[in-house]
């Protein structure tokens, strides 16, 4: 193995990783299986092995789906046919040219440690200085980057296109660069790490742990912010969501009255300083000191902490201090729960057998009205849904309010808002301001024979597909049977309004039942809205 690889950038801070043989590393592994495809690649081609792998991958993971692929823009399409899919072979090389490369970003990272942890002071006050005269003059910034590649690039590989000559004296005399004449090197260029040098190995220790270091640090970052944010906590969350809102308004408005420079200057050098080894000692120090006195005093002295508290109007504990934030942050919710209605429809059914006398039998109750043009009729399946009231359950995260199902008289409401067509119902007394008063109505929308045509008081046919049929202007026999039977008062509107008899009504017909809804807590689940049209389906 080489020991390392001339010029190649990679943190030489720490030595390599050492595995061993009974606990085996992600390192080895991970060096192991780069060695692998490194001599299946050199010999001419894919191992079989790789091939059993890419084929057992294609297997487990999931098509992408057609439809997605065909909504998404052309050049989105383009770009991703021209990648290559998913192989084995494929990542285990582009990992080995990554791993090969990353050392560049290990070396920065190394560097920035040993600036901040004040392993030489001279560093770490050179950059203090640079901070605070960009955070007093903010146009020194755009001539940062320019600087930092004359100073740290350029100068660097000038120096080596143009090395010292040899000392050939005893003396200690300092080398001399001279800026005359031909390059006498050539020129200095980066180049990856070679898959047999302890650089690769470095990189591999570096990458495994930025991996763990970042895992460790995105769970920390949801564990904090998620309970903040997600209403989990509802009070929690509104606080946030209201605090975030006052403090957005008043940058809004008075975010050029701060001396942002100031504040940056002082707080940046505050946040370097206090990272110093021996400021932190002593600010432990300090606290240790607080800590042991205010134990001192809470032992033998309450009167001293009783006084203060009183002086200065604050809570004499932290638990009443908590006590006070919380009722100072007390927000109240809804007051009272969402409330909505829910409907469902009861359908019956009649057979239109010739020579049948069969009368209206309840069928189902619905979520649907089963109208002539809904998707069930049209593809030739029967009405879904429960027998019985008692089956019918409330939407999920909603419970029942009121205590009984109210029915719908007015059906020429829903039937105008459905925009259903091919359907009669029913006008009440008291729409048509009709002295009879007194005459029932059910509430019914049945459906019309395909070979009737409805007409208005007119006699004309109308070009709706509904039509509404008042119960005033029926004669008294009329009325008389429309009391015993709900059919035979229908078909004698229809008569009425030019129909044709008993065969006026068709197979189904339906009516409307209401009840409210409130929404409750659903702490176990978090999902989409519920339907306010779910039932139990028998």
């Amino acid at each position: 193995m080489d020991e390392v690889t001339e010029d190649a950038i990679v943190n030489r801070n720490e030595p390599i990783p050492v595995t061993s043989v009974g606990q085996q590393s992600h390192g080895s592994s991970s060096a192991e299986t780069s060695a692998g495809h490194r001599h299946s690649t050199s010999s001419g081609g894919p191992s079989l092995q790789d091939k059993l792998f890419a084929k057992l991958l294609q297997q487990v993971i999931p098509a992408e789906d057609v439809d997605d692929e065909s909504t998404s823009a052309d050049r989105h399409a383009d770009a991703d046919a021209k990648r290559p899919a998913f192989s084995l072979p494929v990542m285990a090389n582009n990992f080995r040219r990554f791993n090969a490369r990353i050392g560049i970003v290990f070396s920065f990272q190394s560097q920035l440690e040993r600036l901040f942890s004040w392993k030489q002071s001279s560093h770490t006050f050179s950059f203090l200085f640079v901070y605070s005269f960009v955070c007093l003059d903010p146009h020194l910034l755009v001539i940062i980057p320019i600087a930092s590649i004359l100073l740290f690039v350029m100068v660097p590989a000038f120096l080596a296109r143009h090395p010292p000559p040899p000392s050939t004296s005893t003396s200690s005399i300092t080398p001399y660069y001279s800026y005359h004449g031909p390059a006498l090197a050539p020129a200095k260029t980066i180049k990856p790490a070679s898959e047999t040098s302890k650089d690769f190995f470095r990189n591999m220790r570096d990458l495994q742990n930025v991996m763990a270091d970042f895992s460790d640090m995105h769970d920390a970052t949801v564990s904090v912010f998620a309970p903040l944010t997600n209403f989990s906590n509802e009070k929690l969350s509104s606080n946030v969501f209201l605090l975030c809102t006052i403090v957005t308004v008043l940058l809004f408005i008075c975010a050029h009255f701060f001396p942002w420079r100031y504040i940056l200057l002082v707080g940046g050098n505050a946040a370097v300083l206090s990272s110093h080894p021996s400021l932190q000692d002593f600010i432990q120090g300090v606290i240790g000191e607080l800590a042991d006195h205010t134990a001192d005093q809470s032992s033998g002295s309450n009167f001293v902490k009783k006084d203060a508290s009183d002086l200065l109007g604050l809570p004499p504990t932290p638990s009443a201090t908590m006590s006070l934030l919380g009722s100072l942050t007390d927000i109240s919710l809804d007051s009272f729960p969402e409330e909505r209605e829910v409907e469902i429809f009861e359908i019956q059914y009649r057979s239109l057998a010739p020579f049948s006398e069969s009368q209206w039998e309840h069928f189902v109750f619905s979520p649907m009205p089963y109208d002539p043009l809904s998707p069930l009729r049209i593809a030739g399946d029967r009405p879904k849904g429960c027998r019985f009231f008692e089956d019918v359950r409330a939407p999920r995260g909603w419970a029942w309010k009121s205590k009984k199902w109210e029915l719908d008289l007015d059906c020429r409401e829903w039937v105008v808002e459905r925009m259903i067509t091919g359907v009669g119902f029913e006008v009440s007394a008291s729409d048509s301001e009709s002295p009879m008063s007194n005459e029932e109505v059910g509430g019914w929308v049945w459906d019309l024979p395909s070979t009737v045509s409805p007409k208005n008081e007119d006699g004309m046919t109308t070009t709706l597909g509904y039509d509404d049929y008042d119960q005033s202007v029926l004669k008294p026999t009329s009325s008389k049977k429309g009391k015993k039977k709900g059919k035979g008062r229908a078909a004698q509107d229809y008569e009425e309004k030019g129909g044709i008899g008993a065969n006026a009504m068709g197979e189904w017909r339906r009516r409307r039942w209401a009840r409210i809804v409130h929404r409750v807590s659903m702490p176990t689940e978090q999902g989409k809205p519920p339907s306010l049209d779910q039932v139990k389906e028998e």
